[in-house]
């Protein structure tokens, strides 16, 4: 019976602390080609059609990746006049690498937004209300309860109302891509980071977490 209430105290506990907001590196690749990028100039991209929110990526990423002694540069601020590229044809994309590495990029990063995900989640609170009042004070440990042959009856426990609740949790996934002009260009992609982001308090706090995660596995 004692097994029994000590499970449903631990279950309690677990959908109370399920789901809670957070972000974490999910997925991670580093080629062979990978190195050091500290004495290497880097250009960060973001990619959005919004330029106020992919100002605010690149200058984020950017301030995490110098903290760590990475040349890194905006691309907003290197290439003011930089667009997105809709005829990618070979010789448009040829011309935009020899452009960047012309200022002296060998490293560009690009980063996006890849998806939303929004997820229904069911929390259980109530049953069972501490250790405490499940052992009583005799019984929080093994001599007060062994030692004592006079102690009274071990209490029961003390129940609570038991309340189910419904959140919505979103993520956020993105990603950032690296690349290393300087190699063939088979062999030029060198790292790509996929970060999830759940429940952040702001847009802002979605920059500032992946901008942290991704600075990590850049440096």
């Amino acid at each position: 019976m004692r097994t029994l209430y000590l499970l449903s105290i631990l279950l309690v506990v677990t959908f109370l602390f399920s789901g809670c907001s957070g972000m974490k590196l999910a997925n991670s690749y580093k080629s062979d080609d990978f190195e050091t990028l500290r004495n290497k100039k880097m250009l960060i991209i973001a990619r959005t059609p919004i330029e106020d929110v992919r100002k605010a990526y690149e200058l984020d990423l950017v301030s995490k990746l110098q903290g760590k002694g990475v040349n890194a540069i905006a691309s907003h601020i290197a290439f003011p006049d930089l667009k997105r590229i809709d005829n990618k044809t070979a010789e448009r994309i040829a011309e935009v690498i020899a452009m960047f590495r012309k200022e002296g990029f060998d490293i560009v990063t690009l980063t996006s937004l890849k998806d939303v995900q929004e997820l229904d989640v069911m929390r259980r609170e109530g049953g069972y209300s501490s250790f405490d009042e499940y052992y009583g004070n005799k019984y929080i440990t093994l001599r007060g309860y062994y030692d004592d042959v006079t102690a009274p009856p071990r209490l029961g426990p003390k129940e609570m109302d038991e309340a189910i609740t419904y959140t919505t949790e979103t993520t956020y996934v993105l990603e950032a891509v690296t690349y290393n002009l300087a190699l063939e260009e088979e062999k030029r992609l060198v790292s790509v980071s996929t970060a999830e982001i759940t429940n952040p308090d702001t847009g802002k706090g979605v920059r500032k977490a992946f901008a942290k995660i991704v600075a990590n596995e850049l440096k």
